[in-house]
């Protein structure tokens, strides 16, 4: 039975892209650990329950799954205060000491070293390491070299291009040179997204194996309304939005659309427009926004809806009530956002919905891979708010079009996705 180790500086709950490789690798029949964190806080019990539906995946033989846990405040003070200011003072020499792994990788995450100490103390040695996050780079490449086995790193955010709020070019230039030392060593890489894909690639200069590995799900999360309930939306004449998150607050382009909803208000009061809003409701945000977007659209066609946050499952499957899914994603100085695929879109997708996506890099590559599926909009309030005009006089053709969105998201799926994955494991094992 072929056993394959997982790295992560998170646990189950915060890193999904994990949980789903091991999903795969345990319904292969592999045997499989995972050293991860405890993290003391809400995400430490959802891990609990995604491990025991893990284990429900081999009729709970716990023979499949070992699960290491590492805690991220150590009940052992001294040594987490000895953790921390040994990550302080590598950040501040690493930038003069630029080319010392073990130094780089310390100011990089102290976890790192965490997971390295704890792992190398194993005598099960797997037969291969799949490290997720760029603190698990470093104990990958070192575990891969003690153990003499391969590893594969999951690309999941371009970290180079995130912004880093202290000494950012030194962080910038600190994890291009761990990415360039150890990412060219390892078996294969995937990405979260094409553009990840492309700057990483360019960054190290290439790699032989290699896969775009989208942020989906499974199918069967997502369905379609039966033929009468989808031929009475198709005779409403109201145009339904949807936009979720797991917070309803400010800086998510939110904004944006509701200055494009004040336009179409007092622009065209003919049009009939109804918005949900999914997710957990910001206080602030509601005094200060929606609240007074809600007073401008008293006496017109347009309506907001505010619902509270739901589950991954019944999210999805809520989602085939309405029309448009809202992508609003904006340019700024990180890169990582501009070039990430969100799970916003690739949901909006599987469900079929017709996306209104704000023109990113990552947005417009895939707009325009995938024409059939949405329309670009630029980001300013005006055009956001001349494409809604447009969507709801296509809106009986939008809506008739569904069920051909919904097929073609299935090519978008996990199910699909995670076909690469299983090819890449394959050549290696």
């Amino acid at each position: 039975m072929k056993h394959l180790l997982f790295l992560t500086t998170n646990n189950l709950a915060t890193n999904p892209r994990l949980v789903k490789e091991v999903q795969l690798a345990l319904q292969l029949r592999y045997r499989v650990t995972i050293i991860m964190f405890k993290l003391n806080n809400w995400s430490d019990a959802k891990s609990i329950q995604l491990k025991d539906q893990l284990l429900k995946i081999n009729n709970n033989d716990e023979s499949y799954l070992t699960i290491e846990e590492i805690e991220a405040i150590p009940s052992n003070k001294l040594k987490w205060i000895y953790l921390g200011i040994s990550e302080k003072l590598a950040k501040k020499i690493s930038g003069l000491i630029s080319t010392h792994f073990k130094l780089n990788a310390l100011a990089n995450n102290r976890r790192s070293l965490q997971i390295y100490d704890l792992a190398k103390k194993n005598k099960d040695i797997p037969d291969l390491i799949c490290a997720h996050n760029m603190g698990a780079l470093y104990p990958a490449h070192e575990l891969s070299e003690l153990w003499n086995v391969p590893f594969v790193f999951d690309v999941e955010d371009y970290h180079p291009g995130e912004i880093v709020s202290t000494d950012g070019e030194t962080a910038k230039n600190r994890t291009e040179f761990l990415m360039k030392s150890f990412l060219p060593k390892a078996k294969s890489l995937t990405f979260a997204s094409p553009l990840i894909g492309k700057y990483t690639l360019d960054l190290i200069g290439g790699h032989p194996s290699h896969a775009v590995v989208l942020n989906g799900f499974n199918d069967n999360e997502f369905s379609l309304l039966s033929s009468s309930e989808h031929d009475l939306n198709k005779k409403e004449t109201a145009l339904k939005l949807v936009w979720f998150s797991q917070k309803i607050s400010f800086g998510r382009g939110l904004e944006q659309l509701f200055k494009a909803l004040e336009v179409i208000s007092k622009s065209d009061t003919n049009i009939d427009l109804s918005l949900t809003l999914i997710g957990e409701l910001d206080s602030n945000f509601e005094t200060q926004e929606l609240l007074k977007i809600c007073k401008e659209l008293e006496h017109t066609n347009l309506s907001i809806t505010i619902n509270e946050p739901l589950g991954q499952q019944e999210l999805h499957a809520t989602l085939n009530q309405f029309d448009i899914g809202l992508a609003l994603e904006f340019n700024s100085r990180d890169l990582n956002r501009q070039i990430c695929l969100t799970n916003k879109i690739i949901t909006y997708a599987q469900a079929g919905l017709y996306i209104l996506a704000t023109n990113t890099k990552a947005q417009e590559q895939f707009i325009t891979d995938y024409p059939e599926l949405g329309v670009l909009s630029d980001q300013s309030e005006f055009e956001i708010s001349e494409t809604i005009v447009k969507l709801y006089q296509h809106k009986d053709q939008i809506k008739a079009n569904k069920p051909s969105r919904f097929q073609k998201g299935k090519t978008l799926s996990w199910d699909a996705e995670q076909i690469k994955i299983q090819e890449l494991w394959n050549q290696i094992l």
